[in-house]
């Protein structure tokens, strides 16, 4: 009952004087700064898709814009446990990831092929496990290349496509053998992937650690494309440290690129915000770490075993969900409170984006756009409580006075129940007039709870 409370205390402190209060920064945004049309970098998940086509009904991928996955059979379990196991095994994954390829390009959606999955390297493997070049020989990987390759041709699964080459090899969870070792096989890979598959897009490092120059994982594997001729379509690595963020994280890759004389191409955060991070607080300050720097986003999956490949990524509930009786290819769907942030994200966001910058902190962050009829600022704060502001300048670009009151209409994204909660709706908190002056108006963020999200609108003039 405690939840139904939360939004309305919230909405009546954002009318209060702001100086009751220590405010911990300021994330401004600035409506005379367009930044470009909307693209909905952050819509995509890693997994979450069912095997089985059409379980999860079709407005749940399309109410929040879903555009990206990521996914190649991890954690199907025997006998679908990969190549290394044998063809049997190979083949029942494929169809795994196979489906989900299909269902992603239904919807329109990129599909980022996860090839050391579908190898058997999904974190489930034995200390015995191989990889790819073990003692020299590569004689297994380039017959599973073979293999993939033929299969993706024959099942006409090329386009939207896009390949890591490895996930996140940074860490021996899923590469148990020499960083030389890895670095070989990125070469070997791209230089057969790049002339058999000339469409897909070849990406990576995929590093579990951000870009930094102390970073040898980074160092060598960036010295190495240049010399091998193998650099990566897009740039890819995680964010799901739990600290960090995307200015940084961007200042630094670009300053490695400078370094070994490589090109700057598109980002891709194909894993992003840990568990959680995965509520309406965390999800609209990750959307605007990500839109501010440009980046793709493909939201983490933190779920294992056949829930891994359901919820579309802790995006849905359903009956027995986190019970005994959970059953992996039962219906009977519903939305949580994070889903809610996409939908609005997705449905409500339109126009074009302008520009914002974070708290001084790191902790309150917007994403903003100027639609035909409504500003829309949605906030977040990452997984804290404490006091904010929001302030918008440049109110006369959008045709508004420069001074005069402003009427903004509040809605909040409660996380009521959980991920497996259901929230059919955000909460409409109602609009509160906030005196201006100065082409600005400043209002308080009060978060009293760790987990709900904002979002603000107002007409333009």
């Amino acid at each position: 009952m405690m939840y139904q409370f939360i939004p309305l205390l919230l909405a009546a402190c954002a009318t209060a004087n702001p100086l009751n209060k220590r405010v911990s920064g300021t994330s401004t945004v600035n409506l005379g700064n367009n930044t470009g049309a909307i693209k909905h970098l952050a819509s995509g998940m890693i997994y979450g898709i069912p095997d089985t086509p059409n379980q999860v009904p079709d407005h749940f991928y399309t109410d929040i814009g879903f555009n990206y996955a990521r996914a190649g059979g991890a954690q199907v379990g025997a006998p679908g446990r990969g190549w290394i196991w044998g063809l049997t095994e190979y083949k029942n994954r494929f169809a795994s990831a196979l489906s989900n390829y299909k269902t992603t390009r239904k919807y329109g959606g990129q599909f980022i092929f996860l090839i050391h999955d579908l190898w058997g390297a999904d974190g489930t493997q034995n200390s015995s496990a191989p990889y790819p070049g073990n003692n020299g020989d590569w004689t297994s990987w380039d017959n599973y290349l073979t293999q993939w390759i033929s299969d993706m041709k024959a099942n006409n699964a090329l386009d939207g496509l896009s390949i890591d080459i490895w996930n996140e090899p940074d860490l021996s969870f899923f590469w148990n053998a020499p960083q030389s070792q890895y670095i070989q096989m990125w070469g070997r890979t791209y230089h057969r992937l790049r002339k058999e598959l000339p469409t897909a897009k070849l990406i990576g490092p995929a590093f579990a650690g951000s870009p930094d120059a102390s970073n040898s994982w980074w160092t060598n594997y960036l010295s190495f494309v240049k010399s091998n001729a193998s650099v990566p379509d897009e740039y890819v690595w995680h964010m799901e440290g739990g600290g960090g963020d995307m200015e940084t994280a961007y200042g630094n890759l670009n300053s490695l690129l400078k370094t070994y004389g490589l090109p700057m191409k598109p980002i891709n955060i194909d894993e992003y915000a840990t568990y959680p991070e995965q509520v309406p607080a965390g999800t609209a300050w990750w959307i605007s770490q990500l839109e501010r720097v440009n980046a793709v986003g493909l939201r983490g999956n933190w779920l294992s075993g056949n829930q891994l490949h359901d919820f579309l990524a802790s995006l849905l509930g359903k009956p027995n969900a986190d019970t005994s009786s959970y059953s992996a290819t039962a219906g009977g769907y519903w939305p949580n409170g994070d889903f809610q942030v996409y939908k609005y994200y997705n449905q409500n966001m339109t126009g074009y984006r302008v520009g914002s910058s974070p708290s001084a902190d790191l902790k309150l962050d917007t994403y903003a756009t100027v639609g035909t009829d409504m500003v829309r600022v949605l906030t977040g704060v990452r997984i804290t409580s404490g006091t904010w502001q929001v302030t918008i300048n440049g109110l006369s670009k959008v045709g508004l006075p420069t001074s005069g009151t402003l009427n903004i209409h509040t809605w909040g994204f409660p996380f009521t129940g959980g991920h497996f909660g259901q929230v059919d709706a955000p909460t409409d908190l109602g609009w509160y007039g906030h005196a201006y002056s100065g082409d600005s108006v400043t209002f308080p963020i009060y978060q009293i709870d760790t987990t709900t999200g904002y979002a603000f609108e107002f007409a333009r003039g």
